[in-house]
């Protein structure tokens, strides 16, 4: 190179710049290299919440629940139509669904929540009302039919008002809240007292009142609609289980 010549600007950046764009390599305290730096794995996104999930994923029991739950917009702002169950109308309604939260009662079609929510029985208008002690203050033990639970369940009456979901006693509610229940076929055999000569008390299904009844058995023969308890009887025929899982709430 001649005396006095420079090289221009950019000849001179370039080992500069070449030198910062190298791959680095990290080295130990030893000088070492210590190869190129291991990359973290991703984490797992988290499951979606229960509501969120597939329906075929939702057992049917679980269905059924969601379907009994009241409409939830959610706190979001979006407007989105979706469906719900109406568990008052008993039939499916439209809403507006904010986008975000709310419950499983939220359906992306009127069809979906009719599959879903078609098992649910129908009962009488008035065993949809909620239980309603009224404003006065006696202590009356009456029954009303609970939509959720679909049972009838002990509250205490003040004694005026309220509404005609207020039964005087568990048959009452039972006969005309309950839904119709199927039974075995046992239950739709006639009474038989049997071929013996003991008396024996037991009961029967009356399929004509929907309720169990007291006879006398004689010991042997007769049939299978013969029961030593009223709560068996019950139990077995009208599947609701009345007496031994009733629910007592005071309100």
């Amino acid at each position: 190179m001649a005396a006095g010549y420079r090289l221009p600007l950019p000849a001179l950046l370039l080992p500069l710049t070449c030198a910062a764009l190298a791959p680095r390599t990290l080295t130990g305290r030893s000088g070492r290299s210590a190869g190129p730096r291991a990359r973290l794995p991703r984490p797992e996104p988290p499951p979606l919440p229960r509501w969120l999930q597939p329906r075929s994923l939702v057992s049917p029991a679980e269905k059924q629940r969601a379907c009994l739950l009241p409409p939830d917009e959610g706190p979001c702002r979006a407007l989105v139509p979706r469906w719900y169950y109406d568990r008052y109308t008993q039939s499916c309604q439209e809403f507006t669904y904010g986008g975000c939260h709310g419950n499983a009662n939220n359906f992306l079609t009127l069809d979906d929540c009719e599959k879903s929510c078609w098992t649910i029985k129908k009962v009488p208008k008035l065993c949809r009302m909620e239980a309603d002690g009224g404003p006065c203050r006696s202590h009356l033990r009456r029954y009303a039919f609970n939509l959720s639970s679909m049972m009838c369940e002990e509250f205490i009456y003040g004694g005026c008002y309220g509404n005609g979901n207020n039964f005087r006693d568990l048959q009452a509610c039972a006969d005309h809240c309950l839904p119709e229940k199927t039974g075995p076929s046992l239950c739709y055999s006639p009474k038989d007292e049997g071929l013996c000569s003991s008396s024996v008390p037991r009961y029967y299904y009356d399929t004509k009142t929907k309720s169990c009844k007291q006879f006398r058995y004689t010991g042997c023969g007769g049939n299978a609609n013969n029961f030593v308890t009223e709560t068996d009887c019950y139990n077995v025929c009208r599947k609701g289980k009345i007496v031994s899982i009733l629910s007592v709430t005071h309100r």
